[in-house]
């Protein structure tokens, strides 16, 4: 049954294998962009880099309907711990995030247990995936020469078990991603074209080329034995040694200032169109140019508001709609962007002293957020009224205020009659007195 169920699909139709993947391979003036030379340019690599763990590194919780963290559920562990017995969680979400990026789609099989619960996640080489439908229009995934789940002939499986993360900045039916390779491979060719000519100059030992010139006519053995003498002993590690010319042939250097070509300045430009491409301020990709003191923590927030939230969002939608079972008993995942929009020491403290103020958060609350433990009786909520007071005893509070602000009547002033040791101070007084006036 198995084999006839995989002869039927293989008669499947592709769905426009052409049209869905851009040609990653390029080739102008000698520079080939691929995906693996891509990375070789300094400012995509960071780029790429930056933005595939950045999104690794988040806390990613599943939550019931009452928005509360289900600890250590069985999706939990997959998506925090290890999603197979292979690979942490940390490297399956880079791998994937990178294979999105560059190539417009990262893949990871998913394996379930017989009541068709997932128990792994196990990453595709992109490479290996193409879409395809059977004549009733049923969408399948074919992985080309099987998966560690089904190995052998070429695997087809169905999307419910595919756990596809695609680059939706660039796509052209919503089904499969484009990568910034292709996209963005006129930019990086110039990079590429860039560093090489860097690296010619500095392998010739920064020393341009030029032209021997004779002031006669040369025979041909005479030619070829200079040319094979000045290769010989000015390429190379010999760029810079003497040269003796005889005859009369001089050296004329072509003048290639890197300056008058803007050679400088195009590796400059390739660093912000590369930015642009992948939706991160220049500073991101360590341009030193753009920095400054003020910029850095709006530099943050833009990067977690207009990129990384929306890659946190199409992993979550994802997750939810693959792994959590469309959202089946109110279950859903929320990546934490809490560790990117903190800030510094001095926002943040603004920022959890007006929470608290207003009853909003906990002091356990703060400490879990601050990787702190929390401890006993710090699950009370506070509203500042004076200094913090429990939110459940505000009324009190409140009524106590009150009854201190009412006008009491005044209480009258009874004189007490004078003490025994008073009237003896005053009879020592008028004798005092007398004996001064006798004197």
């Amino acid at each position: 049954m198995a084999n006839f169920f995989t002869r039927f699909l293989s008669r499947l139709s592709p769905i426009n294998q052409v049209s869905q993947r851009r040609s990653l391979f390029t080739m102008t003036a000698g520079v080939v962009v691929n995906e693996d030379t891509a990375m070789k340019v300094s400012g995509f690599n960071r780029g790429v880099v930056y933005l595939s763990t950045q999104i690794a590194k988040l806390p990613w919780y599943v939550k019931d309907d009452k928005n509360k963290i289900i600890q250590r559920d069985r999706i939990y562990n997959l998506l925090n711990l290890s999603p197979n017995p292979e690979m942490n969680a940390f490297s399956f979400k880079v791998l994937l995030g990178q294979h999105a990026i560059i190539g417009g789609n990262g893949f990871a099989e998913i394996e379930r247990d017989t009541i068709g619960r997932p128990v792994a996640l196990w990453p595709l080489d992109p490479r290996h995936v193409d879409l395809w439908r059977d004549p009733s229009g049923t969408l399948w995934y074919r992985i080309i020469g099987g998966s560690i789940v089904v190995p052998g002939e070429d695997a087809y499986i169905r999307p419910r078990d595919m756990f596809h993360i695609k680059n939706f900045h660039l796509t052209r039916d919503g089904l499969m991603g484009q990568g910034l390779a292709a996209y963005a491979s006129e930019t990086l060719r110039i990079s590429l074209g860039a560093d090489q000519m860097a690296s010619g100059l500095f392998a010739n030992a920064g020393i341009p080329s030029g032209v021997l010139s004779h002031p006669g006519t040369m025979s041909d053995e005479a030619y070829k034995k200079l040319k094979e003498s000045w290769q010989s002993n000015q390429t190379g590690r010999k760029a810079a040694s003497v040269a003796i010319l005889e005859e009369g042939v001089k050296w004329e250097p072509l003048n290639m200032d890197p300056q008058v070509l803007q050679f400088l300045e195009s590796r400059k430009f390739g660093v912000i169109e590369i930015a642009r491409f992948l939706g991160l301020p220049p500073t991101k990709l360590f341009d030193t140019g753009a920095t400054t003191y003020n910029n850095v923590e709006n530099s943050n927030l833009e990067v977690a508001t207009d990129t990384l939230d929306a890659w946190a969002r199409n992993w979550e939608m994802e997750c939810d709609v693959k792994l959590l079972s469309n959202g089946f008993g109110g279950r859903y995942s929320e990546m934490d962007l809490y560790a990117i929009f903190r800030g510094d020491m001095t926002t943040r403290a603004n920022y959890f002293s007006k929470m608290m103020q207003s009853g909003a958060m906990t002091p356990n609350e703060i400490r879990e957020r601050e990787g702190q433990p929390g401890y006993p009786g710090g699950d009370r909520f506070y509203i500042a009224v004076n200094n913090f007071t429990p939110a459940d005893r505000i009324d009190e509070v409140i009524d106590a205020q009150v009854q201190k602000g009412q006008t009491q009547p005044e209480e009258r002033q009874v004189e007490e009659p004078p003490s025994e040791s008073d009237e003896i101070e005053t009879e020592l007084s008028q004798a005092a007195l007398e004996f001064l006036k006798r004197k």
